[in-house]
């Protein structure tokens, strides 16, 4: 029962920051469209339509992050963390639909020749306020996913920080133009906005789908096998207590935040079965704590074998 509170309180921080990037995305995409509709431009068209795509990702977030924080229970044994990685997936697909869009809209209007752009300046200053705060917003939602191990809340945050370089883009469009008079400058860097926006949403999309897949974590790997390498004893090295004779069959994954390891470790034949167990929890217990593994964060399991 003392556990329940930390989890609760983790759940609403989550939630709050997930919330304040929702409203901050509809603020911010109410704004685009009025500079869009300003400046003509395509450019800071595909900049407002991505800000969509970021109200639907953040709204996909708050929902995989309350149902991450489910508890195990009986028929999901392992948890719900894998609700973060659904909802990142949902906001890659996001991402490329809005990229098709803006590929739309500027091949649209640059074969029916309606490529032109009024009132730069206006749209310089309204979109450059975006991008300080979308800036802002990403990279303390990246950072915050990191440390609490949220792949909704770091997807949701990078996928700011993309919008922040798409605005960005369209700045350097609208400058491009005002200074050269040149309005085919403009569906051109929309379209190269919109390949940008393509590989961030595949990169997205790629990590969450290996995450689904139980792709192995190299980080976890080499932190669980520097500590199994560690109680094996080696020449010119005595083994960490309680010592083994050898380990095989280690393999890691994340199911959301949370770790889970399962491996081998060999011990004498003639070990008696409650020393062989105690063993294993003394190593089992070390690899939770190296990992970050709390009472619902996942576990390490050995099977104990004897060494041949």
């Amino acid at each position: 029962m003392a556990d329940a509170a930390p989890v609760n309180q983790d759940l609403q921080r989550e939630r709050r920051a997930i919330v304040l990037a929702l409203v901050l995305g509809v603020v911010l995409t109410a704004v685009k469209f009025v500079a869009w509709r300003m400046t003509g431009s395509s450019a800071v068209y595909s900049d407002a339509v991505e800000s969509i795509v970021n109200i639907a990702a953040s709204g996909f977030a708050l929902w995989a992050i309350h149902q991450a924080h489910r508890p195990a229970d009986r028929t999901h044994p392992y948890g719900h963390g894998r609700f973060e990685f659904l909802s990142a997936s949902a906001e890659g697909a996001l991402i490329a639909a809005a990229a098709v869009s803006i590929v739309w809209e500027a091949v649209h209007r640059m074969l029916a020749g309606d490529v032109h752009v009024e009132r730069a300046g206006w749209g310089i200053a309204v979109v450059g306020a975006t991008v300080l705060a979308n800036g802002g917003m990403g990279a303390w939602l990246v950072m915050l996913g990191r440390r609490r191990k949220s792949s909704a809340l770091e997807s949701d945050g990078k996928h700011l920080l993309t919008d922040s370089v798409t605005s960005l883009g369209a700045i350097a469009a609208l400058l491009l133009v005002h200074f050269t008079g040149h309005s085919w400058i403009d569906p051109v860097i929309a379209l190269v906005m919109a390949c940008v926006i393509l590989v961030v949403g595949y990169r997205i999309v790629r990590h969450a789908l290996g995450n689904l897949l139980d792709e192995q974590d190299a980080g976890d790997y080499e932190t669980v096998r520097g500590i199994l390498d560690a109680h094996v004893a080696a020449p010119g090295r005595a083994a960490r207590a309680p010592a083994i004779l050898g380990w095989h069959k280690l393999r890691t994954r994340h199911i959301g935040r949370h770790h889970w390891v399962d491996f081998h470790v060999q011990v004498p034949g003639t070990m008696d079965v409650r020393s062989a167990h105690e063993l294993a929890t003394a190593i089992e217990l070390e690899i939770e704590a190296a990992l970050g593994c709390g009472e619902d964060g996942g576990n390490a399991t050995a099977h104990v074998e004897p060494a041949e």
